[in-house]
């Protein structure tokens, strides 16, 4: 279908087609890495906050958040099976072209780097949840059990996103954002700005809990995986007042239905390994992995690579700035 831009002067007319290539840019990496992309790290390398290098003739993607000198990558690189060892040299080619240093955050395949002379440290573990499998039912996932059951009991519903709920989302998310000053990370980890385009491109899914009012109490963002057959946490928002079960019984029920639906895994996302009470204030991985446990993940360790172990510490300084946009010194901020 062509665009008809009658009535829009050159320089406007310009501006739409720059607009629209950035549009179908974005959907076409978040395409590639939901369909190549093996971890729940995969769907971020169409986050805004990388720039994405195409590989193999446009059929892989990587991309890194530039800091200093520093190229700071999510996860592995992305290609059809039998391209990865060719996407990942030509990876490192581009970045040796422009002169930054390569660190890979969260890796699950660190043979390849290894025998590229890689260093490699454990840094993460995510939780992976096997769908097929998946019950509230047996001691492991009581607690959630109960939380769900409680949740049911009390009116509450889990059903996905409709436009309708649109206003309700945003001021959910307007309410979360007012007790974190540091505000939103990035990275690895989407803002609420995104969702919607998000939600629009199918490049993640939605699901809120309602009452009996029809008042969205909690939402939460699911991205795509794995050929379509993996899905992984994103944002999860829920109202100060909300029903103490509302998030609970919200995230159990969308792993029922994902189940349900024949899907294979859905991952709750990664956890860094602790690393001091400054780092807990940035990122609080005590209390994130203690909730995701109540589900019975099975955890999978994640890697960062860097070309050498004298370089791991300024390595972990730019990951860190990566995932604040703002500045560590506005993320070291206390909530209120």
């Amino acid at each position: 279908m062509s665009l008809d831009l009658a009535g829009f002067s050159p320089a406007d007319t310009t501006e739409i087609r720059r607009r629209l290539e950035i549009v179908r840019s974005s959907r076409e990496r978040a395409r590639l890495a939901a369909e190549h992309g093996r971890t729940g790290v995969a769907p971020f390398l169409a986050s805004p906050d990388v720039e994405t290098v195409e590989l193999v003739g446009g059929a892989g993607l990587s991309g890194y958040a530039r800091r200093g000198r520093w190229a700071v990558t999510p996860g592995d690189v992305v290609a059809p099976e039998h391209w990865t060892e060719e996407a990942l040299d030509e990876y490192l080619d581009v970045l040796r072209s422009r002169r930054l240093r390569p660190a890979f955050l969260a890796v699950a395949d660190v043979e390849p780097l290894r025998r590229r002379g890689f260093d490699v440290t454990e840094i993460a573990d995510e939780a992976v949840i096997d769908l097929a499998s998946f019950s509230l039912a047996g001691s492991k996932r009581a607690n959630i059990r109960h939380s769900t059951t409680s949740a049911r009991r009390a009116g509450l519903v889990v059903r996905p996103f409709d436009e309708r709920d649109a206003p309700q989302i945003e001021e959910i998310s307007r309410e979360w954002l007012r007790t974190k000053r540091g505000g939103e990370m990035g990275f690895t980890l989407s803002r609420y700005e995104e969702v919607s385009d998000q939600v629009h491109d199918h490049s993640a899914d939605l699901w809120v809990t309602v009452d009996a009012s029809d008042r969205v109490q909690a939402w939460c963002t699911w991205r795509h995986y794995l050929g379509g057959q993996g899905r992984v946490l994103d944002v999860m928002r829920r109202r100060p007042d909300a029903p103490n079960p509302a998030m609970d019984g919200l995230m159990a029920t969308v792993l029922e239905n994902y189940r349900d639906a024949g899907l294979s895994l859905a991952s709750l996302a990664s956890v860094p390994r602790g690393h001091g009470d400054l780092a807990e204030r940035v990122y609080p991985t005590r209390s994130l992995r203690a909730y995701k446990q109540k589900f019975a993940p099975r955890w999978e360790t994640r890697w960062l690579a860097v070309p050498a172990a004298r370089q791991r510490l300024f390595a972990l300084m730019a990951v860190g700035r990566a995932y604040c946009p703002g500045g560590l010194g506005r993320a070291l901020r206390p909530n209120r």
